[in-house]
Parts: C-alpha cells; sequence; structure tokens
C-alpha cells in the first residue's frame, strides 16, 4: 500500500509550491493512471513514492508517505527499489 498524507512539497530556490496537502491511499494490486498538463506535479509524486525527493534534489517536505508501512523519510534513495517500480513515458 502506498499512502500520502498532508504532503506538500517546495523545491529548493522555489517560491512556489509543487505538491500542496495530497493525500491518497493505493491498494495493493490496484492500478493508478497519474496525469495532467506539465508542471503540475506528477514526476514529483512519483519520486516523493520511491523516496528520491527529497534526499537527491532537497527542498522541504511535509507529510508523511509510507510504502508497505515504511516510511519514505526513513529509507536511503533505493531503500524501496524492491517494492516499487516506476516506468517513464
Amino acid at each position: 500500500m502506498i499512502k500520502f498524507s498532508n504532503v506538500s512539497l517546495i523545491y529548493p530556490n522555489s517560491q512556489q509550491t509543487v505538491i500542496e496537502d495530497l493525500s491518497f491511499t493505493v491498494s495493493e494490486g490496484e492500478l493508478v493512471l497519474v496525469m495532467g498538463p506539465t508542471g503540475i506535479g506528477k514526476s514529483s509524486v512519483l519520486r516523493l513514492i520511491n523516496g528520491l525527493v527529497p534526499h537527491h534534489t532537497g527542498g522541504i517536505l511535509a507529510g508523511d508517505i509510507s510504502v508497505n508501512g515504511i516510511s519514505t523519510h526513513s529509507v536511503k534513495p533505493g531503500g524501496l527499489a524492491h517494492l516499487i517500480g516506476i516506468v517513464g513515458q
């Protein structure tokens, strides 16, 4: 299960909030399509799920994100690779 609870993200050197107060749950076996216009935060959401943000990019992250009960705050980048696979377009 993937769970976002009140997640907000601001990248370094930016005045704009990329993601603001986002909450959702994806259950095991559920298929989800993330789509929308350019710059809305789709890739940022995916990078948050696999733990790359903010570890590699920096920035201010608020809220909680967990994958199978593991907080993305508590793992190093790549630590969720055995659970998460992301395919870009």
